[in-house]
């Protein structure tokens, strides 16, 4: 008899599968020598104190939002400029294999002038400008802006770098990613629509995470309130046969 692991998966109540999913994660977890390196230079510490920040920034990034207590929309963008572990916890999280092979996989999709949207520590923009491609960094001043800023700097790459903070995006796009972004905006059917205006015609918006995960470990994540395919369908956009990848008609 064929046993239907999906189905079985489904079943299973999420407060059983989120903790089995981050020990895999953990277990699989890799981060180069090059960036620990990077990151020792920029902290100006130990390899030994990098993974200790590395291994705890997910605990302590979640605590810093339960102190800071953000209720408008002005206090929740004052959390990403201001928190010291929002970027260590990226890199640690963009470390696991998951991670990894889904931005291989979202390199080889682009094409075109690309919009990296909530581009964090700036990994997948590097990725895409290796590749030959003109990629655009965008996100909210402060530290993980911060951070990327003297990657691009020390790998030597000509990344241009939008402040959302202060600055508007003027140009338009043959790619924008939105990768683990839309989850932690308080009115996302908004910043879906921006998004869509940025994209030419038949340009490809590859967008995760349309399906929050509101939890003790990341309580800075939104519920989705909304079907994200009928809105996405109903901006002109169509779902394709690639996972994650939506075409503007």
């Amino acid at each position: 008899m064929k046993i239907n692991f999906l189905s079985i998966r489904k079943k299973i109540p999420e407060k059983v599968k989120r903790p089995i999913r981050w020990i895999y994660h953990k277990w699989s977890i890799k981060i180069d020598n090059e960036t620990i390196d990077f990151l020792k230079k920029y902290y100006n510490l130990s390899e030994k104190n990098i993974f200790r920040l590395l291994n705890n920034a997910g605990q302590l990034s979640a605590d810093f939002w339960f102190c800071s207590n953000p209720k408008t929309d002005e206090q929740i963008k004052n959390f990403y400029e201001d928190n010291p572990f929002y970027a260590l916890n990226l890199i640690l999280w963009h470390g696991t294999s998951y991670q990894r092979n889904l931005r291989n996989k979202f390199t080889e999709l682009a094409k075109g002038r690309v919009l990296d949207y909530g581009g964090a520590v700036g990994d997948l923009c590097y990725k895409i400008f290796k590749k030959g491609l003109v990629v655009d960094y965008a996100d909210l001043q402060g530290k993980t802006f911060d951070l990327a800023k003297d990657f691009f700097k020390i790998s030597n790459v000509n990344i241009k770098m939008i402040n959302l903070s202060n600055d508007k995006i003027v140009d338009k796009y043959d790619t924008i990613f939105c990768i683990d972004v839309i989850e932690h905006v308080p009115h996302p059917q908004d910043s879906l629509k921006e998004l869509i205006g940025y994209l030419n015609p038949g340009g490809q918006l590859i967008i995760t995470a349309l399906e929050s995960n509101v939890s003790e470990q990341a309580p800075m994540h939104f519920e989705i309130k909304f079907n994200p395919e009928e809105y996405l369908n109903s901006l002109g956009m169509q779902k394709s046969k690639e996972e994650f990848l939506w075409i503007k008609k």
